[in-house]
């Protein structure tokens, strides 16, 4: 079933939502901020169960650009992932686990792959999670992010067409901010937002893909990767489609520029890399 997201975010609001597992910490200085990060990074190492998530409150834009976004400590610099200008909220990541970090490799490899027969591996730029900052002051680190070498000439680089966004958890709130921040904070620009669930309990993958429709986002394809007895793959809801159009910005030009469409072995392959390091 489609879910759309309200429009709560355009006054930079998308990080409110989120609630438990997140545990929340007022935000007292750079020093309280490097205590608290040993200890929960210690305390999900000891009981993989806790979110690998916390949201820091009270950090104003000032605090911000200070001592995160233009911080020389390089640590630092790289473990918050979201900024919410408009409620004070910084949401950081306190391990980085391998499932989570292959997920989006795989997807990015597969999909460059997939432009080859067209002709157009060679035409798209890949930015990893280089920060992307709105005008409202909120900011984001994505997993993935794509943008066409050839723009539109009233395009800037400023946004990519298509963001990945990865999790390694079993609660749906934090990619739905996700979802959220990109389609409306870049006032459009970024086309289509695809988020990978990864569960930390079974061999189960759910990628969704979020558009924006009448200025909400809204979830438009869901499809899930399990394995069952016997090793057995159940793919329910592929292939998964990437709009040509929404990723180069523009019309196909001849037979073989379509939209671009992960199919049974694309997915199979993206699910082995990720259950292969949890020894699924």
């Amino acid at each position: 079933m489609d879910v759309e997201l309200g429009t709560e975010s355009s006054s930079g609001n998308f990080l409110g939502e989120l609630g438990p597992p997140i545990r929340r910490y007022p935000y007292k200085g750079i020093s309280q901020f490097r205590d608290l990060l040993k200890m929960e990074s210690s305390r999900q190492q000891e009981d993989l169960e806790i979110s690998e998530w916390v949201l820091f409150t009270e950090v104003n834009q000032n605090a911000f650009s200070r001592d995160f976004l233009n911080s020389d400590d390089k640590i630092i610099e790289r473990c918050w992932n979201s900024y919410d200008s408009c409620q004070h909220l910084l949401l950081v990541k306190m391990t980085v686990s391998r499932p989570h970090e292959i997920a989006p490799r795989v997807f990015e490899r597969l999909l460059l792959d997939s432009l080859e027969p067209m002709g157009l591996k060679r035409c798209l730029r890949t930015f990893g999670s280089a920060t992307c900052v709105a005008e409202s002051g909120s900011a984001k680190q994505p997993d993935a992010q794509f943008l066409p070498k050839r723009l539109p000439r009233a395009r800037t680089k400023k946004w990519p067409t298509l963001v990945v966004e990865s999790v390694f958890s079993e609660s749906p709130s934090k990619l739905m901010s996700d979802a959220r921040f990109w389609l409306t904070q870049s006032n459009g620009e970024v086309q289509l937002v695809i988020t990978i669930k990864i569960s930390r309990s079974m061999p189960q993958i759910v990628l969704e893909s979020w558009e924006r429709f009448n200025d909400r986002p809204k979830r438009t394809q869901v499809v899930t990767i399990s394995k069952g007895e016997n090793n057995h793959l159940y793919i329910r809801g592929q292939p998964l489609i990437i709009g040509f159009d929404k990723l180069f910005l523009r019309q196909p030009s001849s037979p073989k520029e379509m939209d671009i469409s992960l199919d049974d072995s694309v997915l199979e392959e993206l699910a082995t890399e990720v259950w292969e390091e949890q020894e699924f």
